[in-house]
C-alpha cells in the first residue's frame, strides 16, 4: 500500500508535534516510552514519559494555540492520575526517581505554572523545552513530584 507522507502529516500534524518533543528528551539521553494506551479499569493514554537513572517526566503533548489556565490545571490534573494509574502496571522503570509532570505546548504562549499541593507543574512551549531541560536542577525543587521506592 502507497503511503502519501505529506497526506498523513497535514492529517495528523499533532502526531508530529508529540514525535519532536519525544526527540528532544532523547537528545538529553532520556529513554522516552511513546504514545502509552493501558487500561486499569478505564482505558488511559500517555503521550510520553521520558526517563533518565534519577528523572521520570510525565509528558502531555497540546498543539493548542492557547490554553486557559483552568483548562490547563484540568489537563494537569488527568496527567497526574493517568500516571498513577500507570504505575499499577509498570513500575520497575520508576523506582527510586523522581517523576515530573510537564505540559508541552506547541505555540509560544510564555512559560506558565499551576500550583498544586506539594509544588508546581511547568507548562512550556516547544521551543523553551530545550532550555528548561538544560537547567532543571534550578527547577526540579519546587516541581510537584512523586518518588517510589
Amino acid at each position: 500500500m502507497y503511503l502519501d507522507i505529506k497526506y498523513e502529516k497535514s492529517k495528523v500534524p499533532w502526531k508530529d508535534f508529540e514525535n519532536k518533543v519525544a526527540d528532544v528528551f532523547e537528545s538529553f539521553n532520556y529513554k522516552v516510552l511513546r504514545n502509552i494506551n493501558f487500561k486499569t479499569g478505564r482505558r488511559y493514554q500517555i503521550d510520553l514519559i521520558a526517563f533518565d537513572d534519577s528523572r521520570v517526566f510525565c509528558v502531555d503533548c497540546k498543539f493548542h494555540k492557547y490554553i486557559s489556565p483552568s483548562i490547563e490545571n484540568y489537563f494537569t490534573l488527568k496527567q497526574i492520575e493517568r500516571m498513577r494509574e500507570y504505575l499499577k502496571i509498570d513500575i520497575k522503570n520508576f523506582v527510586g526517581k523522581r517523576i515530573f509532570f510537564l505540559l508541552v505546548t506547541r505555540y509560544a504562549n510564555g512559560q506558565s505554572i499551576s500550583n498544586f499541593p506539594g509544588g508546581r507543574i511547568l507548562s512550556v512551549s516547544e521551543g523553551s523545552l530545550n532550555d528548561l531541560l538544560n537547567r532543571i536542577e534550578l527547577y526540579e525543587e519546587n516541581l510537584l513530584s512523586f518518588k517510589f521506592y
